[in-house]
């Protein structure tokens, strides 16, 4: 019994340490290079902050549907990837919503920047979602991630 918790608890150990992928800085091209890595495949891009209120219920609303179906996510913080306390923070919120997520901030360029290379037409409210299919055509979406918006979403875009 004892050896089959150990291995238990070692096989939870590593998939914890698997899903957790490194913070990367975020530039002016790192978008064009997130795009090229799921090519073919559904996916959401999520932009937010520490600072937003309605980020973590977005990622936990993710985090469920994860249960359910296979849910690719990346998480882009407009933190400041080269704060190292804003870095700690970016973990640790991600993993209480238990999302997993590519994780990444906004890297040396200024923000401004670095929403323009995102979308020109966004102003900076969060969170902001990006909905891919698998030939590439994206739906914006500003403000919380709820369940019925994931399931039209991810549907949606699975179905293309």
């Amino acid at each position: 019994m004892k050896r089959w918790m150990f291995a238990l608890s070692a096989c939870a150990a590593l998939h914890a340490a698997a899903a957790s992928e490194p913070l990367r800085p975020f530039e002016q091209d790192s978008l064009r290079q997130i795009v090229a890595s799921h090519a073919g495949k559904p996916f959401v891009v999520v932009l937010w902050s520490l600072d937003c209120d309605y980020c973590a219920p977005s990622f936990k609303a993710l985090a469920n549907a994860q249960r359910k179906r296979k849910l690719d996510v990346v998480s882009i913080a407009t933190d400041r990837f080269d704060d190292a306390q804003a870095a700690t923070y970016i973990d640790h919120k991600l993993k209480a919503t238990g999302v997993q997520a590519e994780r990444w901030a906004f890297g040396a360029a200024p923000a401004e920047q670095l929403r323009y290379a995102i979308d020109p037409k966004w102003h900076g409210e969060m969170p902001r979602s990006y909905w891919y299919n698998a030939d590439g055509t994206v739906t914006a979406h500003s403000g919380v991630i709820t369940p019925e918006l994931i399931q039209r979403l991810a549907t949606a875009h699975t179905q293309k």
